[in-house]
């Protein structure tokens, strides 16, 4: 126990998991990892074609996010699980993976009373009174061979001087308590059945939970080129559609910078 946090316990994992239909018992749990992710993906070269596992850990030294930023987990404040799982498995088109891990945390964030929303491609973010969204969680999909490995972080019990930046919050901060192995076991159940839903079905899920969607935003790209205006949208594919003052723009990777209620 650190910081009187206590350690996550892989027998209430399991328990949990019973209480699902879930056939994703396949679990590991650490006490400290440099990355889950890393772990996740060094033990597919030793994993039939068709398994799933996930790896989760009480602290996380060396995650990251997104293009490559770095990922706060201290121990036992927080889930940071990775998951593996077939492509086969899933019926959208691979690209899109992500935005439905994120439909499965956000549903699960909404089932414990938060007012949950997505940022695209893949942070889960909390909308305050205030309308403000803060960062509580994020998403990073790496693809090896036939498997995506899906790494989920969510921030569950940090303090206000352990939030990475000003615009983060915790479950805890927002009046929210949940055992983390009962929200790890969600997390799992919610992912395998996000695995059956076709893009007929999705899209208007993402669609629906995504704050990005009907605002006016501005998207850093890697290419170092700036696009602004509405989000209108996302394809099947996954890439986000803006309405720019050159048409419609198709954003395949990038940073929303900034993102506010369209005039519309």
């Amino acid at each position: 126990m650190k910081r009187g946090r206590p350690a996550l316990d892989p027998a209430l994992i399991l328990s949990e998991l019973a209480k699902t239909s879930s056939k994703w018992l396949d679990i590991e749990v650490f006490e400290q990892v440099d990355s889950t992710n890393d772990l996740a993906i060094a033990r597919l070269s030793n994993t039939i074609s068709n398994s799933v596992f996930a790896i989760t850990a009480d602290e996380q030294l060396k995650g990251r996010g997104r293009l490559q930023r770095e990922w706060q987990s201290p121990f036992g404040a927080g889930i940071a699980i990775s998951i593996a799982v077939p492509t086969s498995l899933f019926k959208c088109e691979v690209s899109a993976i992500p935005l439905l891990a994120g439909i499965a945390a956000n549903d699960c964030l909404n089932n414990l009373g938060a007012d949950a929303k997505l940022k695209w491609p893949n942070d889960l973010m909390i909308e305050l009174e205030s309308t403000e969204l803060k960062k509580i969680g994020g998403i990073l999909v790496q693809r090896h061979g036939d498997h995506v490995v899906i790494g989920i972080g969510i921030n569950v019990d940090l303090a206000v001087d352990e939030l990475p930046t000003e615009n983060a919050t915790s479950l805890s901060l927002i009046n929210l308590r949940v055992a983390r192995e009962s929200l790890i076991a969600k997390l799992l159940m919610n992912l395998e059945l996000a695995t059956e839903l076709t893009s007929e079905e999705w899209l208007p899920r993402y669609t629906s939970d995504c704050a990005t969607i009907g605002s006016n935003v501005t998207v850093a790209r890697k290419v170092e080129s700036i696009v602004t205006g509405i989000a209108v949208g996302v394809r099947e594919s996954g890439e986000l559609i803006i309405d720019s003052s050159e048409g419609l723009v198709e954003i395949t990777s990038g940073d929303v910078i900034q993102v506010r209620p369209s005039t519309k």
